[in-house]
């Protein structure tokens, strides 16, 4: 049944930090059920699922991953002893717990306590300390990667067609990024339109330089936009143009010099205004 718009979504658990009743509702078991586990293996258990007397009880990720693992071996006469040789072997990491524990887990959350350098699985979102042309840029970058990333594993498995649109998307949307962090944030997506604007600024901040641009970088943004002059023709289906055939080699090696050409006119810009 759909959730009547009127009605309050419940609140996403971006914590991941559980009451008593909390790991009852999630494991379907009594609260009292709960709190004999936490005190028959406390020390399996972080200090908050045990806290001192008035304080209330406190589960996270890990402690849910340990009780989740009684829940299932739990029985009107529990062998406790095996359940805590299992504990002990860290069958709790089995792919069953792995899943149960990617079920209750939203997509993102908050930075865990004991995050640091070693934890190479996942990244930081949001994060500050970038001015916004600084943060546009690096989204430039990033988006420029994951072409690059993607034409090397459509070459490695023989998946052109399969990832041609999210290439080409990609790479369109790293461009819009790169003109945006230069001359600054614009509504809309026409390349056409932001070329312009771009060449224009050129003149005005280097007058006593040629700025022509190479024709090769004019060649790119007028085929992008001619291909999508609205950043959607390679998001949804639907939106047809004329056939066309994508050398990836070539679309990669490209990229790369349009983005190192980005990189040093942004490089210049910010040096000349640093020293204004």
């Amino acid at each position: 049944m759909h959730q009547r718009l009127d009605e309050k979504m419940p609140m996403i658990n971006y914590e991941m930090k559980f009451s008593v009743s909390g790991i009852a509702r999630v494991l379907e078991v009594d609260k009292d059920v709960v709190k004999l586990w936490a005190s028959i293996f406390k020390e399996y258990l972080k200090s908050p699922a045990n806290p001192p007397k008035g304080i209330p009880r406190q589960f996270d990720a890990d402690d849910l991953r340990v009780l989740s693992y009684i829940s299932m071996y739990w029985e009107d006469d529990p062998d406790i002893e095996s359940i805590k040789r299992g504990l002990n072997s860290n069958h709790h990491y089995e792919e069953i717990y792995n899943h149960f524990i990617s079920s209750k887990t939203p997509l993102f959350i908050d930075p865990p306590v004991e995050l640091n350098e070693d934890w190479r699985h996942g990244s930081l979102i949001g994060v500050g300390g970038l001015t916004e042309v600084e943060a546009t840029l690096s989204l430039a970058d990033s988006y420029k990667l994951a072409g690059d990333r993607l034409i090397e594993a459509a070459l490695s498995n023989d998946e052109a067609n399969e990832l041609i649109s999210p290439i080409i998307y990609v790479y369109r949307h790293s461009t819009e990024l790169y003109f945006k962090a230069i001359i600054g944030p614009r509504k809309g997506h026409d390349l056409g339109k932001l070329l312009e604007e771009f060449k224009s600024l050129l003149e005005e901040e280097f007058p006593e330089l040629n700025t022509d641009l190479p024709s090769e970088f004019e060649d790119t943004i007028r085929v992008f936009n001619d291909f999508d002059q609205s950043g959607t023709a390679f998001r949804y289906s639907g939106d047809s143009f004329r056939e066309a055939w994508v050398d990836l080699i070539q679309v990669k090696s490209r990229m790369g010099w349009m983005a190192e050409s980005f990189q040093i006119i942004w490089t210049r810009l910010r040096e000349k205004r640093r020293l204004q």
